[in-house]
């Protein structure tokens, strides 16, 4: 039975203090829990644990979230079973609203708050997509906004692992079954392929899109609110215009001609593709797209900046998002350095994000990078002006 739990209850040691939301398979409570002074979020099934595809759900989503440490997801604290065979996980009680309350997409927001939203997003993104782990389900629902503006990604419940390698264990093969939200769905949902960190991209770039212009990127007559009225019990003509129908330009509509860097436009039509592969190909790909546009072409900096110097005098800069970015000679390496011949990470740059110094830990065998004229054999943080140097190149970190 269905739980349906009321103020004043209790929930094994959780007093509820109110219901949350209510979703397919869980139920949320605000709660007090033992050990924790404020009020926390209580995630419960909503039917006992009885088969083992339900079993592999809710661990899949555990996993998902134990693991992710950047400022812009959802906090797990605890996890365990009932004892009448219910899962729970205990998270952060996160205070706001999703995106869907706080923007009624009736018209367009401003750009620099909608890039910021989506830069956060794609971090928060990013950290799964590095682990092989697709979220499925980006929508407004799933983009929460705290009071102070900040966005957390949430509900990674119908995520599951895209790379057969990963842990998680659980391809996301698509077949003809249905995930996710058909306006926020992929092309690749109509063909049956594997979903991979792109097709987030994709979703993210609806999203986007409809931030900036009120519309919806496959239609371009009606403004967004009203096909997502229109169509709201039409899951196959949303999935068919995914395929089908062309992308409508964001310099369309007058007020995106006049307020919309053209990189900002062309950003999002790279996301909107119809083929994964010609997409960006995750969320940190996105962000440090962003990040480059929210300073150079709004002067609003997000992420750290790495002001690079070569040997020729070139310089460039190189955009540094909350996550860690290895260093070296390999072409996995976002700052590759010239190469040796041994084709490896040098060094890993770890930045927690706003306010926090990033902390660069020298990968072994030791040797070839130093900060402020130091060999680096041990991790050593990095305030603001530090110099790196590794192979020809010349490093300093700034913070926004």
């Amino acid at each position: 039975m269905d739980p349906d739990l009321a103020p004043g209850d209790r929930y094994e040691e959780f007093e509820i203090l109110a219901e949350l939301g209510t979703g397919t398979f869980a139920r949320v409570y605000k709660v007090r829990a033992p050990g924790h002074p404020e009020p926390v979020a209580l995630k419960l099934s909503r039917t006992p644990v009885e088969s083992e595809a339900t079993a592999l759900r809710a661990l899949r989503e555990i996993r998902i979230l134990e693991s992710l440490t950047n400022p812009h997801v959802v906090r797990i604290l605890d996890h365990g079973m009932g004892q009448d065979e219910r899962w729970y996980m205990l998270m952060e009680l996160l205070e706001g609203a999703d995106l869907l309350e706080v923007h009624y997409f009736h018209e367009p927001m401003d750009p620099v708050r909608a890039c910021r939203l989506i830069y956060e997003a794609c971090v928060g993104l990013d950290e799964a997509h590095q682990m092989g782990i697709v979220h499925r389900d980006i929508k407004p629902e799933n983009l929460w906004i705290l009071p102070d503006g900040t966005c957390k990604v949430i509900d990674f419940g119908l995520a599951r692992g895209w790379d057969p390698g990963t842990t998680m264990g659980i391809t996301a093969t698509m077949g003809h079954m249905l995930v996710g939200t058909p306006h926020y769905s992929q092309p690749e949902q109509v063909l049956g392929s594997e979903l991979v960190p792109a097709s987030d991209v994709y979703s993210l770039g609806i999203v986007l899109y409809e931030l900036l212009s009120a519309h919806m990127p496959l239609f371009a007559k009606e403004p967004c609110n009203a096909i997502r009225e229109r169509l709201l019990d039409e899951p196959l003509e949303w999935l068919s215009a995914h395929v089908k129908r062309d992308l409508v330009p964001l310099d369309r509509y007058r007020n995106c001609r006049k307020q919309l860097p053209k990189r900002l436009m062309q950003l999002c039509h790279w996301m909107l593709q119809k083929a994964p592969d010609q997409r960006p190909a995750t969320g940190g790909v996105v962000a440090r797209q962003l990040a480059s546009i929210l300073r150079r072409e709004f002067e609003t900096p997000v992420a750290a900046v790495l002001h690079i110097h070569d040997a020729r005098g070139t310089r460039e800069l190189e955009f540094i998002i909350p996550g860690k970015q290895k260093i070296g000679t390999s072409d996995a390496c976002l700052i590759q350095t010239a190469s040796d011949g041994t084709n490896r990470a040098q060094a890993v740059l770890h930045w927690g994000g706003r306010g926090t110094e990033a902390v660069l830990t020298p990968v072994e065998p030791f040797g070839g990078v130093t900060v402020d004229g130091v060999d680096a054999n041990q991790p050593l943080r990095l305030p603001a002006g530090t110099t790196i140097k590794a192979g020809r190149l010349t490093m300093t970190i700034e913070y926004p």
